[in-house]
């Protein structure tokens, strides 16, 4: 009978440590189950080419609110790049700034005229106090004539041109190592991680970020068409252009 009693003080003694630790945390962090969504806003920007509008906002994680909102381009011409910038206040300090660019390799993938698209926001972020304003905005637009729209904050179009300088770089220099060497050739090239560098290092960080991107998309290309159509799949995957730059259709 002791040993009884004493298994069930054990268990009481476990679970009333457990029960005061999430206590201590949910105090702790000033904050319950129960607090309210933070406000999802769209920042006013006349004469932006793309419409923002906030569609749902999940808070049932205080510290990980997730939200939605649309995207509708409301110019005449098709959008193959845009970068969102999400600004998250929790009550106290700066806001937390991030953005996420939306980048369309292919024609097929455009945001054409008059078309909406679902996003999603807050995916990932944990925050030490729950949000209380996400504001949204549109930092950077690039359309398919090549013109950009926005103040372009986050370095998003020396992003995009670093990216496509390294991925038709890369191309080029994989075809040439496959008519002077083969398939055997450029096998051993898709292995050597120093093979591709930015010519230029007088060029910004974000640029060359997105040359090595570029770079890193072309190997993965390769390696996803030689596991799907072997040598004759790489060959194909080679003859086509990088991007929607260079007329590529399909992603």
């Amino acid at each position: 009978m002791n040993k009884v009693l004493l298994k069930l003080s054990l268990r009481f003694l476990v679970l009333g440590i457990l029960t005061g630790s999430l206590w201590f945390f949910y105090n702790r962090h000033g904050f319950s189950q129960t607090a309210p969504p933070p406000r999802v806003v769209v920042a006013e920007q006349p004469g932006s080419p793309l419409l923002v509008l906030s569609t749902y906002i999940d808070a049932s994680d205080p510290l990980q609110p997730r939200y939605g909102y649309s995207i509708t381009n409301i110019s005449d011409k098709p959008i193959r790049a845009f970068t969102i910038q999400e600004s998250v206040s929790t009550g106290g300090g700066a806001p937390i700034i991030r953005t996420e660019m939306t980048h369309s390799p292919a024609v097929k993938l455009f945001l054409k005229p008059h078309e909406s698209r679902q996003e999603d926001g807050g995916l990932g972020s944990i925050y030490q106090s729950p949000p209380d304003k996400v504001e949204l905005a549109v930092d950077f637009v690039e359309f398919a004539d090549d013109t950009r729209w926005g103040d372009d904050a986050s370095k998003s179009g020396e992003m995009l041109d670093g990216f496509r300088a390294g991925g038709k770089a890369t191309i080029k220099r994989y075809r040439e190592i496959l008519a002077n060497e083969g398939l055997n050739g450029l096998e051993q090239a898709l292995t050597d991680s120093n093979l591709m560098q930015p010519e230029s290092q007088s060029k910004s960080v974000r640029w060359i970020d997105g040359f090595n991107s570029g770079v890193s998309n072309v190997k993965s290309r390769l390696f996803r068409a030689k596991t799907k159509g072997g040598q004759d799949g790489v060959k194909r995957e080679l003859e086509k252009p990088f991007d929607s730059t260079e007329g590529r259709q399909e992603p």
